[in-house]
């Protein structure tokens, strides 16, 4: 008898084991990080902390990429909340990389003070950087154990801004087309982002946004960038994530876009549950190649 309950407790644990699936939930236990430079311009020395999950016998594995936000004056790729972040994420399976950028100089801001040329200058910066994080984990993809096929992007902010302006507005941020034209993400999860023009929008990689309808720094819609006045030397339209989704609609991309109506941007937090649904539409859309469009209203 007491084998017998043995037996069925075994099993009964073998089957929560088994019901873990990787790259939904967190099938490793440990994590390893370590740091590298993947770039020096001009005084910036641009560094990428990578983690991944010990004992993984996987030979191709997908590559999730942080990029943080800040404004594009501040923030950076090690904070506690983002290293959090990383380690979770590489936990379900994931080889996960976290980013520096080029920021703004010291005492200057993203503002409706800082002249519009500049604020392309700063879009185009961040953009050839995140791509040039991205062609150096590639280069070294066999060290790494990188499935090119499958990146995908998350970005915070500044960080989501620059994220959708290299998928969907490369043209308009990158100059040397042809020196990235190998790197093609295969999904981005954008918090509170915006791109340049989403009528441009020509391709249909998969996206899961999160966005708060009363932002006043990252349009919802269509607006000026932090809510800036026409006559402003930082006035700038810039489409956000419902023009973006209307676009992928039309475009018959998939996509899923959570709007919560009674949030800013400041504020923004987005639910455990709501970014576990991430993890399920990239496995099923990228991983699984469905299809899937949904509009989530809180």
């Amino acid at each position: 008898m007491t084998h017998k309950i043995a037996t069925c407790i075994l099993l009964f644990f073998s089957c929560i084991a088994i019901s873990q699936t990787r790259y939904i939930d967190p099938v490793f236990d440990s994590i390893s990080s370590k740091t590298y430079t993947y770039s020096i311009k001009g005084k910036d020395t641009l560094k990428l902390d990578l983690y991944e999950p010990e004992n993984d016998s996987l030979v191709k594995r997908p590559l999730f990429v942080i990029v943080h936000g800040g404004g594009f004056n501040s923030g950076s790729r090690n904070t506690n909340s983002l290293i959090n972040l990383a380690e979770n994420v590489a936990k379900k399976g994931y080889v996960v990389t976290s980013i520096d950028y080029r920021l703004l100089k010291k005492n200057e801001y993203f503002s409706c003070n800082l002249p519009v040329n500049r604020k392309l200058k700063v879009y185009s910066n961040a953009a050839d950087d995140l791509l040039s994080a991205l062609e150096y984990l590639l280069n070294y993809k066999t060290n790494f154990r990188i499935d090119e096929s499958k990146i995908v992007i998350i970005g915070i902010s500044a960080g989501a801004e620059t994220a959708l302006n290299v998928i969907y507005n490369r043209e308009l941020v990158i100059r040397n087309l042809d020196r990235y034209s190998h790197i093609k993400p295969a999904a981005v999860i954008s918090v509170s982002g915006a791109l340049l023009n989403a009528d441009i929008i020509n391709n249909s990689v998969p996206a899961v946004f999160y966005h708060g309808a009363l932002d006043k720094i990252v349009p919802y819609g269509k607006g000026a960038h932090h809510t800036c006045d026409l006559k402003s030397k930082g006035f700038l339209i810039i489409d956000g994530s419902q023009r973006i989704t209307e676009k992928l609609e039309a475009l018959n991309s998939s996509f899923m876009f959570y709007s919560y109506l009674k949030q800013g941007h400041k504020e923004f937090d987005i639910p455990n549950e709501d970014i576990k649904e991430a993890f399920l539409f990239i496995n099923d859309i990228v991983f699984e190649k469905k299809f899937y469009q949904a509009r989530i209203t809180q």
